[in-house]
């Protein structure tokens, strides 16, 4: 289930997610060289969507490949996909198993190998699997207890905010992912009260992911990778600071 945010007695690490392994070129993208390199410059987490080959392997792919090879992947074999293309078995082989992974389901059809992929190579309680139907969350919850839930979404309107995260929190979900320019001190309020994280999604540089933290976000995905590190630093130091009264 959901941590308990009420019991903290200093704040809890921030998670800094490189966005599709938050490379410098577009071709860089979801690649072992860019995860490795977000690595080694201090990210505590990466991102990218995953998407099942025909042959049942996980593979992390932005969609927009699909147009580019001519057939979804989940019509193609893992020898067919490019070299570029990683399986999720790889990242965690390059990256170790201490790099917290989320993942967008654009395939929730792959969430069973996801997970066993995670438990054998990583850690599932730093695996946070992104999916916006909330009934599959649930069904997520009962079948993989040991793994995190992300429910992302623009916003919380205020008239519904407080329905709608109760609704996410008995669901058994772990973090609400808002866009990083809709992650206010009040949402963040909110989102904490039902006992759940807040990440902002959509930051493109260290400037916007630093405003996203210091509005109280727990997490930011973000493109400038060591922007980002920098932003979490900071935004880490400067809560200690406020945690022990300085």
């Amino acid at each position: 289930m959901p941590p308990d945010l009420s019991s903290r007695a200093a704040p809890a690490p921030l998670i800094g997610f490189a966005h599709r392994g938050g490379a410098v070129r577009r071709d860089q993208q979801n690649t072992l060289a860019a995860f490795s390199r977000s690595r080694n410059l201090g990210a505590t987490g990466i991102e990218s969507d995953v998407a099942l080959t025909a042959d049942g392997v996980p593979v992390l792919v932005h969609p927009g490949i699909l147009t580019r090879l001519g057939r979804p992947v989940s019509r193609l074999r893992r020898d067919q996909l490019p070299a570029t293309v990683p399986s999720l078995e790889e990242v965690y082989r390059e990256c170790g198993p201490h790099m917290d992974v989320a993942l967008d389901m654009t395939a929730p059809s792959a969430a069973d190998k996801v997970v066993a992929i995670a438990r054998e190579h990583g850690d599932p309680a730093r695996l946070w699997l992104t999916y916006w139907r909330v009934d599959a969350l649930a069904s997520w919850r009962h079948r993989y207890p040991d793994v995190r839930l992300v429910f992302p979404t623009l916003l919380l309107r205020p008239s519904t905010a407080a329905r709608r995260t109760s609704t996410l929190r008995s669901a058994g979900v772990d973090a609400v992912n808002l866009y990083h320019r809709t992650c206010t001190p009040s949402r963040a309020a909110i989102v904490h009260g039902a006992g759940m994280l807040l990440f902002g999604w959509g930051a493109r540089s260290g400037p916007a992911a630093a405003r996203t933290l210091h509005n109280g976000a727990d997490g930011v995905f973000c493109d400038d990778t060591a922007g980002m590190v920098a932003a979490l630093r900071a935004e880490q130091h400067r809560r200690a600071a406020v945690s022990a009264g300085r």
